[in-house]
């Protein structure tokens, strides 16, 4: 392997200046001083308005609201003052005030919006939710993106992620048509993490640490913001940034609302589609207490068709034996999905003396119940293939914390204790296939024809087609982390001109994490099962199957269901079985069925996690134009995981050993991660914010866990790299943004990411006293079997980018055009690393030896070069919205370019998906008594989503076909 990269000699000369610049001493000006608190709301509404810009006129003392619209200053000199408070998109106040040294002065502001004409009041719900979402996120010192409560509020998406979707730099991942994960910046989802109310969302995905963000649904949420540049006060372990979501809390008076609503899927004529929302709160003893309680429940039908090709590049005698792609084997799948979401939150608050306790459980489940149908047509093998799968899923996500914060004259300090859980079961997932051997004569072979005609010459004869296998399958995957943490924050104040204030923290993490799989089948088709044939058919005999059948054809299990629109008629689903009956031989088979240890053992690992951080930040803000926050992090790292080492088969052990065997490994590291953010703002209309920041990312749990699995005939095996090292990122990042009130708010933001170890997965052959990786624990076996396993690679990947955001309305244009407004980014991406490969060569011996052998073989070490799996090369985002009066309606367009799925040995062998684009549109309106009537269409152009192979050409890969939604709903809120 080639020399590993050096430690760059610049990253220790920051580290050095963070260090030192958190400890410079300061002298404070010993002026008296008090304090300033208050509400900034809305005039005419009340609605609270987070992010409003509030400061001392002449002075640097200022900060921005908070979610509840408060704000608090301290160190305020005494005396007359001006109040000066400012929110984009209203109209600014000015107001004095006196302050008396030692005491609180407390002041709340109504502002005015600027589309306010005399006093009609003619602020549009959705220009409110991007005035909202542009002042959090120019309030801001760090660079992130935001998703407001009223944009959520008002023309609330069907989950989480398809909100974050419409934001720059965010690709989305679906499944039946939903959006269920995000990659932000081209990072993959497993390098983002997830919080709620800043506690982590655990995973409840069986190989990596991605968050399935379709278990959350937005109407449950208060805002979503993404930061893109972290700070060493939240978590390092995200490349790519992290998601918060935010949790409502109870207002002062008390509040109930209600939205049911019924849907349609065209792909299967599904009506039964509903969503039900509703939330209720208030608060009591003065208003010091104040509880809210939410829930949602949903069922939506999203099945999908799919479509899956394999291809060979094959000599074509009609064109001169150009290589010319021909299909190897097609599968064809039905998808039939229920999804259903169960969920609900609890806050209470209690409000203290300059401070506040806060208790929160939010709780979210996500089942999916269904059936899989696969029409299986193998050239290659000449088989005919159906299967049959029946499955029921559920995955639950639970966190829990209790937050304390207090204000303690120049000193603060925030402290939560925190517990999440997820939960990922299927119980009981049934299986079946029926085969065909000989499934069509060479005479009925036709090469290089378009996958579409391939199922024409199949004989489809299902009167020689027979039982072949079943099984029984259960999976249980849990995750459960405790943690704890405590901040401390004192402000500073050296003059009137420079203020800020130094912050510490430390965190405590212990995650434990199970995933269990047990299997039981048996095969029908072939071999001395005669006898349970004979009791199958004499415990059924309503089936028409007889004793001394030597096999089951599929006739007797044949159903009458069909669909002529499946894959838009282009393919045939085929006959379908009938699941009743099936389930019904299984019942009988399953005392005589086998532990299948391949699929259960060596699947199976648990282990613990511990992770211990501190950090230490400052910001200095530097007259009005200058925000400075250096700082930096430390985070140590302890892992335990056990798993079994698997031979494939109990009656195949190595030597002595047995053929399963517990075996564990551990792993450790310790991380510096020095950070700067500095932003500039010169004049009002316009800001630039920079960050350096480091952050890492831990391999998956199957990367590390020590899941060993030797294949039965020994020609290939799995292993873990017990040297997986973490890997780390350094980020360079750069954002200017210029709002004025006519043109909104337009931002460009650009970013290099550099990391490195990444961890990548390899194979190689195992040649003898030839090691590629010594750490990995491979048996001695016979033969050269081929190793796949996992490395951190030695050569850099580097991902860079530059995003484009405008957000705008039209408050200024004659009234019937005031209600329009407008969102649109552009996203360009691109990266490169040089993936590690291994090859097996044979050389000859020189000189040549008068006796064999005259050749040995060795392991070629290279390098192929291409960009990182899940990355566009461009994402865009359109949203027009328009209200007027009681009325509002939205139109979104989302493109994304082609994504790499698949990295294959050569590029013309790389598997992507195609150029996907797609438009949603959502209409509500007003009506009286405090109803709503509203309306969601989504996939209006019935686009479906396809994967290619570049050396195959305009044939697919991949399609899955789900189809055009809509729901209709009513909502009716109590204020």
């Amino acid at each position: 392997m080639t020399k590993p990269l050096q430690r760059k000699p610049y990253k220790q000369w920051i580290s050095a200046i963070c260090f030192l610049v958190c400890l410079i001493p300061f002298n404070e000006s010993m002026a008296q001083v008090g304090r300033v608190t208050g509400r900034i709301t809305e005039k005419g509404t009340g609605e609270l308005l987070f992010g409003a810009n509030v400061i001392i006129k002449g002075t640097n003392i200022g900060m921005a609201t908070d979610v509840e619209g408060k704000f608090v200053l301290s160190s305020v000199p005494t005396g007359p003052q001006t109040l000066v408070i400012s929110y984009i998109g209203y109209t600014s106040v000015e107001k004095e005030i006196n302050v008396n040294s030692g005491s609180t002065l407390t002041v709340d502001v109504e502002l005015e919006w600027v589309g306010v004409v005399g006093s009609d009041v003619i602020v549009t719900a959705q220009a409110r939710g991007q005035m909202s979402a542009i002042n959090q996120q120019l309030t801001s010192n760090r660079i992130t993106n935001v998703v407001s409560a009223d944009r959520i509020r008002e023309l609330p998406d069907v989950n989480a992620a398809e909100s974050i979707g419409r934001l720059p730099g965010i690709a989305i991942q679906r499944s039946g048509g939903e959006a269920n994960k995000i990659s932000i910046r081209g990072l993959s989802p497993k390098f983002n993490s997830v919080t709620v109310n800043g506690v982590r969302v655990p995973s409840v995905d069986t190989n990596d640490r991605s968050v399935d963000l379709s278990l959350v649904s937005s109407n449950m949420l208060d805002g979503i913001e993404v930061t893109k540049a972290l700070t060493p006060d939240q978590d390092a372990d995200a490349l790519g940034g992290t998601v918060d979501l935010r949790l409502k809390s109870a207002p002062d008076e008390i509040f109930a609302d209600l939205q049911i609503q019924g849907g349609y899927t065209a792909l299967q004529s599904t009506t039964g589609n509903y969503k039900i929302v509703g939330s209720v709160s208030n608060r009591f003893l003065d208003k010091k207490l104040g509880v809210i309680v939410g829930f949602n429940t949903d069922r939506y039908d999203r099945s999908a068709d799919q479509f899956s090709g394999n291809y060979e590049l094959l000599p074509n005698p009609a064109q001169n034996n150009e290589r010319t792609p021909t299909v190897s084997s097609l599968n064809l799948r039905e998808n039939t999905v229920e999804r259903s979401r169960l969920g609900g939150n609890i806050m209470v608050d209690y409000r203290i003396p300059n401070g506040k306790l806060v208790l929160n459980t939010f709780y979210n489940y996500l089942g999916n119940e269904g059936s899989t149908r696969i029409n299986n047509l193998s050239i290659s093998s000449i088989q005919h293939k159906y299967s049959y799968s029946l499955y029921k899923g559920d995955a639950s996500i639970m966190t829990t914390s209790l937050n304390y914060e207090q204000e303690l004259g120049k000193f603060s300090v925030t402290a939560a204790v925190s517990t999440t859980g997820s939960l990922n079961k299927h119980p009981n997932d049934y299986y079946w296939d029926f085969m065909e051997e000989a499934a069509f004569s060479g005479s009925d072979l036709k090469r290089f024809v378009p996958p579409t005609e391939v199922p024409l010459i199949f004989t489809n004869n299902i009167d020689n087609t027979f039982f072949n296998y079943l099984n029984i399958n259960s999976r249980k995957t849990t995750e459960a982390e405790n943690a704890i943490n405590l901040n401390l924050k004192r402000l500073l104040t050296l003059n009137q001109s420079i203020n800020g204030y130094v912050k510490a923290g430390v965190k405590f993490r212990y995650l434990d994490r199970n995933n269990d799989v047990e299997q039981i089948g048996h095969g029908l088709y072939y071999g001395g099962d005669q006898n349970l044939r004979n009791i199958i058919a004499q415990q059924l005999p309503d089936l028409g199957l007889t004793t001394g059948m030597n096999r089951f054809s599929f006739s007797f299990f044949q159903d009458t269901y069909n669909r002529t629109n499946f894959l838009s008629g282009d393919y045939p689903l085929g006959y379908t079985l009938r699941a009743n009956d099936l389930k019904r031989v299984t019942q009988v088979v399953k005392p005589y069925m086998n532990y299948e240890g391949q699929s259960s053992l060596s699947n199976d690992y648990k282990g613990r996690e511990e992770y211990t951080a501190a950090y230490v930040m400052t910001e200095w803000n530097i007259t009005d134009y200058v925000t400075f926050m250096p700082g930096f992090r430390y985070e140590k790292e302890f892992t335990d995981y056990s798993a079994k080492f698997s031979l494939g088969s109990p009656d195949l052990p190595v030597g002595n050993l047995p053929a399963y065997r517990d075996t564990s490994t551990t792993r450790s590291g310790s991380f510096f991660l020095p950070m700067i953010h500095l932003k500039i703002k010169p004049v009002e209309w316009l800001s630039l914010r920079l960050a350096y920041t480091n952050t890492l990312s831990r391999p998956t749990f199957r990367e590390y866990a020590p899941i060993t699995y030797v294949s039965q005939f020994r020609d290939w095996m799995s292993a873990p790299n017990t040297g997986l090292k973490t890997s780390t990122a350094e980020n360079l990042d750069a954002s200017l943004s210029i709002y004025q009130s006519k043109v909104g708010l337009f931002t460009v933001s650009a970013f290099k990411k550099t990391v490195t170890d990444l961890i990548w997965g390899v194979s190689f052959p195992l040649l003898k006293d030839q090691t590629i990786l010594p750490q990995i624990k491979i048996p001695n076996l016979n033969g050269l079997p081929i190793v796949n396993t996992s490395l951190n690679n030695i050569y850099p990947a580097t991902v860079k980018g530059i995003e484009f955001d405008w957000q705008t309305n039209f408050w200024y244009l004659p009234t019937l055009f005031k209600g329009i407004v407008l969102n649109v980014n552009y996203t360009l991406l691109s990266s490169e690393t040089k993936y590690p490969q291994f090859y097996r060569e044979i050389r000859n011996i020189v000189p040549r030896p008068a006796r064999p052998p005259f050749t040995y073989d060795v392991i070629v070490d290279t390098f192929r070069v291409g960009r990182m799996p899940d990355q566009p090369s461009s994402v865009a985002n359109i949203t027009l919205g328009y209200d007027y009066k009681g009325f509002s309606a939205r139109v979104s367009y989302l493109y994304q370019s082609d994504i790499l799925r698949g990295l294959a040995s050569l590029p013309a062998n790389d598997r992507f998906t195609a150029d996907y684009w797609r438009i949603d549109a959502s209409v509500k309106q007003t009506l009286p008594f405090n109803l709503q009537l509203f309306g969601n269409f989504n996939n209006l152009n019935n686009r479906a989503d396809k994967n290619f192979q570049s050396s195959i050409g305009n044939y697919p890969t991949f399609i899955e076909n789900y189809g055009f939604t809509m729901d209709i709903g009513l909502r009716y809120t109590f204020d």
